[in-house]
């Protein structure tokens, strides 16, 4: 589902006057590799100031000979609060500025209406941590689904050097490293958003060990200072992240999230994906790989991750008082 309008500008306003419009209210022009007759600019808007934007803004504008310019905007499932916001300012300013009307799924000269109140920039920095985990998890599993592997000889034998060759099991360790950097995306991507609105952000500062090019890269305005941070710690193992998390706030107990049970299984999440990092460093600086790594233990394997994550996403959520979103 998206939020599509069409705005029909004043008699006499021209294409020049239009884009000019457009630029001012932050639009930037982009190029989607499409040649469509009459589109005379493609742009987007997408506000990166305290996570506003989840997918942004697009708009479009058409001139057709002897009619009126048009100009259209779209708004793509996942839009967030600040999107919308801005979507319906763009109407508004169009019309009023270049006159004419414009027509909305609400309707004629209608504008949309947020669902819920304006969402804490923390919320939404870790909302979009999680969105994007959970787009780079799809992708192992369309591969699976897709990967072929069905001749005989990539069964499972039991024996060790034979299994070593066997093209599912090397397929299956392939997919671990990639899983294991997600995982630690996530959580830095996490870690940069709860500090950067956490009350005990000096605490965390206190330990940056930032070097010369990170010093330069947050001068020049290409990183901030908690991206800066988070780049110097890892976020691979649970152990290591949960200390990481409490610099930003003791009571964050992201360890008693992930040893909760699980599944009525004698090994818990915390264990399991501790276990995880383990043959990924393994596979990754030696190239020794896990032969127990079957289908069925990838598949848990994934479960496992989606849960740990959204395990800690409530956690998140719990400590800094908003409410997870699942609609991603």
């Amino acid at each position: 589902m998206s939020y599509e309008s069409e705005s029909v500008l004043g008699e006499g306003t021209s294409l020049k006057a239009a884009q000019e419009l457009v630029e001012l209210l932050g639009y930037k022009s982009v190029s989607d590799s499409f040649t469509i007759e009459e589109r005379y600019g493609s742009y987007m808007w997408y506000d990166t100031v305290d996570y506003r934007s989840y997918v942004g803004v697009e708009l479009d504008i058409y001139k057709a000979k002897g009619k009126p310019v048009v100009v259209t905007t779209r708004s793509r499932m996942g839009r967030s609060y600040w999107d919308l916001i801005h979507q319906n300012r763009t109407l508004k300013l169009l019309r009023d500025l270049l006159g004419g009307t414009f027509t909305t799924d609400a309707g004629r000269n209608r504008y949309w209406h947020p669902e819920g109140s304006q969402p804490k920039p923390v919320s939404s920095g870790c909302f979009l941590a999680r969105w994007r985990f959970n787009n780079a998890l799809i992708k192992p599993r369309i591969y699976l689904s897709q990967r072929g592997l069905d001749q005989a000889n990539t069964k499972e034998t039991g024996i060790q050097f034979i299994d070593e060759m066997n093209p599912r099991l090397f397929s299956n360790n392939l997919i671990l490293p990639y899983l294991v950097a997600i995982w630690e995306d996530y959580f830095k991507s996490s870690f940069t958003a709860t500090l950067r609105y956490s009350t005990q952000r000096e605490v965390a500062l206190k330990r940056a060990k930032l070097t010369q090019d990170r010093l330069e890269m947050i001068a020049a305005g290409m990183s901030t200072v908690e991206e800066a941070l988070a780049e110097t710690f890892s976020f691979q193992r649970p152990s290591i992240i949960a200390a990481n998390f409490k610099l930003i706030d003791p009571k964050l107990d992201l360890v008693g999230s992930l040893r909760k049970p699980y599944r009525r299984r004698k090994q818990s999440l915390y264990d399991a994906i501790e276990a995880c990092v383990e043959h990924r460093n393994e596979f990754v600086h030696t190239g020794n790989m896990n032969v127990k790594f079957t289908e069925k233990e990838l598949e848990k394997t994934l479960n496992d991750f989606e849960v740990a994550v959204d395990r800690c996403y409530d956690a998140f959520g719990a400590c800094f008082e908003f409410t997870p979103i699942r609609n991603y």
